[in-house]
């Protein structure tokens, strides 16, 4: 078929549209959406049809489409490209160019990129088109996902997948295989919106998804997981009668293979032996062996070994004992089957990493949901819930993201839940007290030092840093956030980093500061009232949003600022008690305290939840408005007369 016949001739309306009413300050519309995923010929065509609305939409015109070189042993590739340009008086200006390819990133294993081009001719009020396919090996099926809703509004869109009639075996958790005999899915589409199956006249089946007006989808800062938040439908095999039988049957094979990882072997009864002696309880025991887990090389933060470096594939924990690293998964793992030898009450738990996505039952898919194991102690007639594959997470502590999700917990004794949430962290486990003494100078210039102190989850962020990347890094990291802080124009000079490969102690930082942060008025200087929010911007800007709002975790954030005022200079105006409180979740407070040449100014935030629902948005967002307009407040000096400032001493 010829490419161009594959584009939609535009309506007149389309070509003179200049704004649309339904989606009011959009840059662009979605005219048509089409995506057709054909098993039979093993490709995937994708359709877009775009108004350039303003300006900004002119961005839409250099076009990304992502892919993952890594998958050619599945034989991925995007195919053929056809695009064009429509102009309001309906000319129509082909691509004739050449696509190219661009790494997007890279880690320290692989390379990610995009297939690149830009439509000509693209200007505000023309018509954007352009359709590809992604082809992929005669012997490999995928199981469509289609994600319905993007950051454009989409008129109408159109979505096809043709199965195959073959019978495909699937591999499934611990490399079992099994035949795939009903084809199922999971949704979330607006009401009344339904994916259609039926029988072509040659008993073939094909599903269909008509959709039409979906708003956008707006990546809004503080929002839920993306993939859990936006319209789509994930299809899938499975060989289970039901829900219940497709999870009663997974979660029996993984804690089957979990169990099997964790066997107590000679090794691992010697290393736990060896590691817990002189303990005198069960506590001391399992915090011994947390330790010697920590210090294993997880590999999910260095890198993977190559075959030359691995002979075989590491299939329990003597082998990562004998290695000396594993992935995180693994350790975990391991860290179950020492505590085993050691005699403790031990169970894995694997959990939904709520960074990625939320739980949904309804979704049989085990490994795309249930992706990260935690370890469960019970001593002291208490459950313990620990991450030793967290690397650097304190002992009794979660990963903020393995934190408030679902999981299946081995040998759970609520034989009436299959799934059991994780707890969560109180405010006072995520800490970080900034302190700053600094000189001022008579034109508001200030040389002084920072002393910045982690504790908890924003520590365990700032470790996962320094193992991804070398110390000159990790210092650059750290000095561009404390100038993001900072009043603009600050230099920053990290001077040191303690406790950064150690989770059980907090993560200190050190740094030099100087900049202007005096504004002169007259025979005035303002200070900011917050020196470390003087960079900040407001928190919660719109006054509508679309998602709820989804904070990592609670914390406790406490600010510490002394002002050493230059020869004469006195106090005029400064706020000596400062609060706001947003129900019984958050609290705001500020204080100040004087002596003859100094000023203090002390600055509590505590937010003590992590999900407010969007009913709950104009509440959150009046006390957010409410305190950050007190940490741009103003400290007022008043200059010494020329008499005052000749008597003055000079304090040193």
């Amino acid at each position: 078929m010829e490419a161009q016949s594959w584009f939609i001739p535009p309506t007149q309306e389309e070509l003179h549209m200049t704004s649309a009413p339904e989606a009011p300050d959009s840059e662009a519309i979605i005219l048509n959406r089409d995506e057709l995923d054909d098993d039979d010929n093993h490709m995937r065509a994708i359709y877009f049809r775009i108004k350039i609305l303003t300006e900004k939409g002119l961005e839409l015109g250099d076009v990304e489409l992502d892919y993952d070189k890594r998958r050619d042993s599945r034989g991925n590739s995007i195919g053929e490209i056809s695009a064009r340009t429509v102009q309001p008086d309906g000319t129509i200006v082909p691509f004739t160019g050449k696509p190219f390819d661009k790494v997007l990133r890279k880690d320290f294993e692989n390379s990610y990129s995009a297939r690149v081009f830009s439509l000509p001719a693209v200007k505000v009020g023309r018509i954007i088109e352009y359709r590809y396919t992604v082809r992929w090996d005669d012997h490999t099926f995928f199981s469509p996902n289609w994600i319905v809703q993007t950051n454009l509004y989409l008129r109408k869109g159109h979505f096809t997948w043709k199965p195959t009639n073959k019978e495909l075996i699937g591999v499934r958790r611990g490399g079992r295989e099994s035949i795939s005999e009903r084809l199922v899915w999971a949704k979330s589409l607006p009401a009344g919106t339904e994916v259609k199956l039926t029988h072509t006249p040659t008993n073939r089946v094909r599903l269909d998804l008509d959709v039409a007006s979906i708003s956008p989808f707006r990546a809004e800062e503080f929002m839920p997981p993306i993939r859990s938040s936006r319209y789509h439908v994930f299809f899938y095999y499975t060989p289970y009668y039901d829900s219940v039988d497709f999870w009663n049957t997974e979660i029996k094979y993984w804690s089957s293979d979990a169990n099997h990882f964790a066997t107590v072997s000679d090794l691992v009864r010697q290393t736990a032996t060896t590691t817990i002696a002189g303990a005198t309880g069960e506590e001391e025991k399992a915090r011994k062996l947390y330790a010697f887990t920590m210090t294993l090389e997880n590999t999910d933060y260095t890198r993977q070994r190559s075959s030359a470096e691995d002979k075989a594939e590491i299939k329990s924990a003597e082998d990562v004992l004998k290695r000396k690293r594993g992935s995180s998964n693994q350790i975990a793992k391991t860290y179950i089957a020492l505590a085993r030898a050691a005699g403790l009450q031990a169970s894995s738990m694997i959990v939904t990493d709520r960074s990625y996505l939320l739980l949904d039952v309804n979704w049989q898919d085990f490994e795309a949901q249930l992706t990260d194991e935690i370890a469960v102690l019970t001593y002291g007639g208490a459950q313990h819930y620990l991450d030793p594959g967290s690397r650097y997470c304190p002992f009794g502590h979660l990963e903020w993201d393995h934190t408030l999700t679902g999981g299946v917990l081995q040998d759970s004794k609520d034989k009436t839940k299959m799934f059991l949430p994780t707890p969560s962290e109180g405010f006072k486990f995520s800490h970080t007290s900034r302190v700053a003494d600094v000189q001022l100078e008579q034109d508001g210039h200030m040389t002084g030092t920072v002393t910045l102190t982690y504790e908890g989850s924003p520590a365990l962020r700032w470790r996962h840093v320094a193992l991804r990347n070398d110390e000159a890094e990790v210092h650059e990291q750290m000095k561009k956030a404390l100038e993001r802080w900072m009043p603009g124009g600050t230099e920053v000079k990290v001077t040191g980093i303690t406790g950064i490969d150690n989770g059980e102690v907090p993560l200190k930082v050190t740094a030099t500061v100087d900049g202007h942060v005096g504004n002169a008025v007259g025979s005035r200087v303002m200070l900011p009232v917050s020196l470390f929010e003087a960079g900040a911007r407001p928190t919660f800007p719109h006054e509508k949003r679309d998602q709820a709002v989804y904070f990592e975790y609670a914390q406790l954030l406490q600010d510490a600022v002394r002002y050493k005022l230059p020869p004469g200079f006195t106090v005029e105006s400064a706020p000596t008690k400062e609060q706001a409180k947003y129900e019984n979740l958050a609290l705001y407070a500020l204080t100040a305290s004087q002596t003859p040449n100094s000023i203090t100014l002390r600055r509590d935030l505590t937010m003590g939840d992590m999900y407010f629902p969007l009913t709950e948005y104009q509440g959150l967002r009046t006390f957010y408005g409410d305190f950050e307009a007190k940490d741009h407040g103003s400290i007022v000096l008043k200059r010494p007369t020329e008499k005052a400032a000749i008597e003055a001493p000079v304090v040193k």
